[in-house]
């Protein structure tokens, strides 16, 4: 079996999938991970502005080789220039092309502009990609199916909970490789401070979020830890052997 996940930026496969990735690499899947955005948005002191993208891509390297990803590509795109396009769509559909998955990953609706720009991608290119047109990025493919993943905001009505009890600690041992991103960076002064007390930020770090999370999913399933999938509806599943239902 082979799977690709179509990410907007560096970190999200990390994030949302590790667990599963880690899992499916480890029962001899090939998984394959693009991603579009490279991380330069991500500095939290205006003196690591120029050499953010190149850090954090490197951190993704290094994170997705303990995941087992088969092959970890990044189209270096701006952060905040993840948006659906021409550009960007052709990308989708030669990455789909290119790879063959079975199974595609891609972002939820439900999450800020970026992420729900790749939602929409990972949806119409999954669909388009089956198409016999636009020769130049490689010849029809269709994977049979495509899940969305969550990030930030909770998936509505997960379909699947996916066990990943053994694979846990290597799902946090590739985000640890992103040590900028691993906490929240604390405040600095009091109006900072108050700013946040006012915003409603609660979070605390986002480590503690995914062991939590994962505690959570697991709770649903009888295991320690899981993550959350659910499968698009965006085109309808063939059924021809009426025990698959």
């Amino acid at each position: 079996m082979k799977a690709l996940v179509l990410g907007a930026h560096l970190d999200d496969s990390v994030i949302a999938l590790g667990g599963i990735l880690r899992k499916m690499a480890n029962a001899g899947c090939d998984v394959n991970v693009v991603c579009f955005g490279h991380s330069d948005e991500d500095f939290a002191d205006i003196a690591d502005k120029e050499t953010a993208a190149e850090r954090i891509t490197a951190q993704a390297v290094a994170a997705h080789k303990i995941l087992g990803v088969k092959s970890f590509e990044c189209f270096h795109y701006p952060d905040y220039a993840v948006q659906e396009n021409r550009e960007t769509y052709r990308l989708c559909i030669e990455s789909i092309r290119k790879y063959e998955p079975d199974i595609v990953f891609g972002h939820s609706w439900n999450e800020y502009f970026q992420h729900r720009a790749m939602a929409r991608l990972s949806c119409d290119s999954w669909w388009q990609a089956a198409w016999s047109c636009s020769a130049d990025l490689g010849p029809p493919w269709f994977a049979r199916s495509l899940y969305h993943f969550e990030v930030i905001q909770s998936l509505s009505e997960p379909s699947d909970i996916v066990d990943i009890s053994e694979t846990f600690e290597a799902k946090m041992a590739a985000w640890r490789c992103f040590q900028s991103s691993s906490d929240i960076v604390e405040p600095k002064s009091e109006d900072e401070k108050s700013s946040r007390r006012n915003y409603g930020s609660t979070m605390g770090s986002l480590t503690e979020q995914l062991e939590t999370r994962a505690r959570y999913y697991g709770s649903l399933i009888g295991v320690r830890y899981a993550e959350a999938l659910k499968r698009s509806d965006f085109l309808p599943r063939a059924v021809h052997d009426i025990k698959l239902l």
